[in-house]
């Protein structure tokens, strides 16, 4: 089966961050071109400020040359300058040592950075004007350029323009993302919904709204529904077939020590019989005869230990007259003796009596039978050297107590395409029936990990009395 690589993407975030991405850029050009701008404007404006001043002095000492109060032309000049920005003009009277009077605006406070205005601060221009009232010379006009009051403002507006341009990128990608995770959930959805297929969980997903993918939903709902139907279909024929074999396996397993055994039995039993009655003749063809007998007893015992062996594996008998753990250890200690290249080490609950007072025919011989596929699994596919099997009583479950029971080897554990085989599925559907799970998983020493969870007491007995009821009706249907 084909296999994806590691994803390089969401789709969530591309769909965010490549809109997001050109507001953003958007947003620095606009930032750039009002930025490009700034050093033309700041000189447009210095320059316009600069000749409306030169216009206005130059206008005022003309006026001022033929006046006789000087004072109210100074007061009129100051009050029209101080209307014109990004300019400074002071008075320089004649005679040493006296005051300096200013006649620009009041310079605002500096809201822009050193370096922005360093940046675009142009250079200083000065002009100067000299006043001669009534051909009397009275001093000078000292005009020079403030661009600040410019280069502030501009950083001002862009100070505004980030953040409103800011805002809305960040309104935009918040609409974006909210919008993405509204549409794109349905698809969480559906991905959800095929790993939950995956695991055998057929539920059905909450109705999509978004119109582009509600048929998608519903198709997946059908889906889910006939998957569901064909699961429980399998599953009941799994159960029927499974019921059907262990009745057959007991009545084939009654009829083999029933009516088999006992004429091999018969069998032993004449040929003893001819063998004695032989013996008291010391002739050769008395001598015949009992050796002949004798081969028939032998091979009769020979029938006898297959029938025994068969009945074992059909129905074995020892679970039944000394409970689970003495046939768990027997099946180990034979298991053993057959794979002596494998070291396995059973660990049992000191006092088994109290697992099987709980266990009923029906848990007992799922247990029996998931360890004996384990150890089957173990011997042919792991290549293990060792094994454990632990079976352990937990009495702190939440509904009733239940047999927890693990086998680990350290073999080369499950394929990367495991799938359930006959033994396998056998095992999980023995433990289902039983109203137990079975986990599948890599072991602590990298090998495989089987542990299942076999409910006792009433739990196990409902289990088992819903299933016979089942089959029952199943069967008579």
């Amino acid at each position: 089966m084909p296999r994806f690589g590691k994803p390089r993407g969401s789709l969530r975030l591309r769909v965010v961050l490549i809109p997001s991405g050109i507001l953003f850029l958007g947003m620095l050009a606009a930032i750039g071109a009002t930025l490009l701008a700034a050093r033309s404007r700041i000189g447009s404006e210095t320059q316009s400020s600069v000749t409306s001043g030169s216009l206005l002095i130059g206008y005022a000492l003309e006026k001022m040359a033929a006046t006789k109060n000087a004072d109210a032309a100074f007061t009129r000049l100051r009050r029209e300058l101080a209307q014109i920005r990004h300019i400074s003009v002071h008075y320089e009277p004649t005679a040493a040592g006296a005051k300096i009077t200013h006649f620009s605006r009041p310079q605002d406070a500096e809201t822009a950075p050193r370096w922005f205005l360093n940046l675009f601060e142009p250079p200083h221009v000065v002009k100067v004007f000299p006043i001669v009232i009534s051909g009397v010379p009275q001093g000078k006009l000292v005009m020079s350029t403030r661009p600040a009051d410019e280069v502030s403002e501009i950083w001002s507006g862009l100070v505004l323009l980030t953040a409103l341009l800011g805002g809305i990128w960040v309104s935009i990608v918040s609409l974006l993302y909210l919008t993405a995770r509204f549409t794109l959930k349905p698809l969480h959805d559906l991905a959800d919904g095929l790993d939950r297929l995956e695991h055998g969980q057929f539920d059905a997903l909450d109705e999509i709204e978004v119109e582009e993918l509600r048929r998608i939903g519903e198709k997946f709902n059908r889906l889910a529904a006939t998957l569901g139907r064909t699961e429980g279909d399998n599953r009941l024929l799994i159960e029927r077939l499974m019921s059907i074999q262990d009745a057959e396996r007991k009545e084939l397993a009654r009829e083999l020590h029933d009516e088999f055994g006992a004429a091999l039995f018969g069998i032993r039993a004449a040929a003893s019989c001819i063998v004695e009655d032989a013996s008291h003749d010391a002739g050769a063809a008395h001598a015949d005869i009992i050796e002949r007998a004798q081969a028939i007893s032998s091979l009769a015992d020979t029938i006898q230990k297959h029938n025994y062996r068969i009945l074992d594996r059909i129905r074995p008998v020892i679970l039944h007259q000394m409970g689970l753990g003495d046939a768990i250890r027997q099946l180990v200690d034979s298991w053993i003796s057959a794979n002596r290249n494998i070291v396995c080490t059973l660990s049992l609950p000191q006092d088994t009596s109290s697992i099987d007072r709980l266990l009923n025919e029906q848990t007992s011989l799922t247990s029996y039978r998931l360890i004996q596929e384990c150890l089957t699994n173990i011997a042919r596919h792991s290549g293990a050297k060792s094994a454990n099997i632990t079976l352990a009583l937990d009495d702190e479950a939440k509904d009733a107590p239940q047999l927890v029971i693990t086998v680990e080897d350290d073999g080369i554990g499950l394929p990367a395409d495991f799938r359930f085989g006959f033994g396998f599925l056998g095992m999980s559907e023995r433990v289902r029936k039983s109203g137990g799970r079975m986990e599948i998983s890599k072991g602590t020493c990298g090998g495989t990990l089987i542990r299942a969870f076999i409910p006792l007491g009433s739990i196990a007995k409902s289990a088992t009395q819903a299933h016979d009821e089942m089959s029952r009706s199943m069967i008579t249907t």
